[in-house]
């Protein structure tokens, strides 16, 4: 009996071994989302998708990428620890992507809105040219961590027109502004900047002139960073440029 007993239990683990092995779901099974806060005075916040949190306590740092149900979804930006809601912005989440909740603007007045992260999870691809110059971080990039990714968006609906400008600290105006078009809402959504680790600024010209309207403090950018540069507003409505730092 006790033989017959070893037996069957040693049949049983043969077949508890050999079942389907229990995986979770692939990332293009899946979306993601972050929330990132450009707001001179809104504290920390909370970002509650369907009435779940997935993320806590944001300030001028992004969130990590909490995984998401794909599918259409509304995201409230709340005081953090609180139910009060700041602002609310409809989410169609697709699988495969990764998406950014960028909020601006002062408390009362606080704007929301998606970007799709196209560069996120991917590596950026080597320069090609001249050091400095933007590169489709889209393409199949092989690994290679010496480089920054930059993001410039406009969250400021009172501003004029003007044109940006990412450049090396000191460096003159390029001849052609780094993003066009360039007007509230607008993102870099077709592929992140990239550039070598380094001092940057970002200068916002009169659109069509050379004339600098407005421009960033000194950006120490670090290798592998994610920087997140928004043109926003203060609660006068005047403007300024808040650095988002985050990880890819």
């Amino acid at each position: 009996m006790r033989s017959v007993t070893l037996a069957a239990v040693a049949a049983a683990l043969l077949v508890v071994g050999c079942g389907p092995e229990v995986v979770g779901p692939r990332n293009s099974e899946i979306a993601r989302l972050r929330l990132a806060s450009a707001s001179p005075d809104a504290g920390t916040l909370d970002l509650v998708v369907n009435g779940k949190t997935v993320a806590q306590a944001v300030g001028s740092t992004a969130s990590a990428p909490a995984v998401m149900e794909p599918g259409p979804a509304t995201g409230e930006v709340r005081s953090s620890g609180s139910a009060t809601v700041l602002a609310a912005v409809p989410l169609a989440l697709a699988a495969g992507k990764s998406y950014t909740v960028l909020v601006a603007g002062p408390r009362e007045a606080l704007t929301a809105m998606v970007s799709v992260d196209t560069g996120s999870g991917l590596p950026p691809v080597p320069p090609q040219g001249p050091p400095g110059q933007p590169v489709d971080s889209g393409t199949a990039p092989p690994p290679l961590t010496d480089a920054v990714r930059f993001r410039i968006v406009h969250a400021a609906p009172h501003a004029p027109p003007l044109d940006p400008y990412l450049l090396p600290a000191g460096a003159p105006l390029d001849t052609l502004p780094t993003l066009q078009p360039f007007a509230y809402g607008s993102l870099a959504l077709t592929a992140d900047l990239i550039r070598a680790p380094g001092h940057y600024v970002v200068k916002f010209t009169e659109a069509g002139t050379t004339h600098v309207a407005l421009q960033s403090d000194d950006i120490d950018a670090a290798a592998g960073e994610l920087l997140t540069l928004v043109l926003g507003e203060n609660a006068d409505q005047s403007l300024r440029v808040d650095v988002v730092q985050g990880s890819p």
